[in-house]
């Protein structure tokens, strides 16, 4: 009885420290990004969808400035995206064509802590998975939403970086970003935040 209780103290600890780790490393990684005035990324986005069985690969360079300015350019097909937490511009050169639509919010992949904040309102967390250079943070939403059946995010062990988001839906789609050559603080011009479409262009508005 004494060893089955000795064991049992034993798996308490282990989930107790697990726990805690989990939230010393989403604090340092809130910390990291806590005087951030500006972000620039070049990213990969991975796009699967389960029902179809196909997975869709594009990059692509992102720039934020705050308080909430944004531009995310894609390669091929070649797309522009330029907007604030208002409004959004979506240009498409070779379609000589842009939308201008009403936004709620910065999207995450432009503000990577996104999830993080707060997370503890919104989310059961954990460690999924380890390695020598970073953590894989597992995000359980505590109430079901229609976005997401839950999240991950990859942070580096050395500087707290965010270097990967995936967004998991109900029917097993994901939505992958990986982050490389990022740069917190970069200096970055108020014109690369500025859009107006060309001459010729089809503008349409929602």
């Amino acid at each position: 009885m004494k060893t089955i209780t000795f064991i049992f103290l034993l798996l308490s600890a282990a989930g107790s420290i697990n726990a805690q780790d989990v939230d010393q490393v989403i604090e340092k990684t809130l910390a990291h990004y806590q005087n951030m005035e500006s972000f620039y990324a070049e990213f990969e986005q991975t796009m699967c969808d389960e029902v179809q069985g196909i997975c869709c690969t594009y990059t692509g360079k992102i720039y934020f400035l705050k308080p909430n300015f944004f531009r995310m350019e894609m390669d091929d097909p070649r797309q522009v995206y330029v907007g604030d937490s208002v409004s959004l511009w979506i240009y498409l050169p070779e379609k000589k064509h842009a939308i201008r639509q009403s936004l709620g919010e910065v999207p995450f992949q432009i503000n990577p802590d996104h999830f993080l904040l707060n997370y503890s309102d919104r989310f059961i967390a954990a460690i999924s998975n380890e390695n020598n250079d970073s953590y894989e943070i597992l995000l359980n939403p505590k109430r079901e939403t229609d976005i997401y059946d839950h999240i991950m995010i990859v942070i580096t062990k050395q500087d707290h970086k965010i270097t990967a988001i995936t967004i998991c839906d109900q029917a097993g789609s994901e939505n992958t970003f990986h982050f490389n050559k990022i740069e917190i603080n970069k200096k970055i011009s108020k014109k690369k935040f500025q859009f107006e479409p060309p001459g010729g262009t089809q503008v349409d508005e929602y």
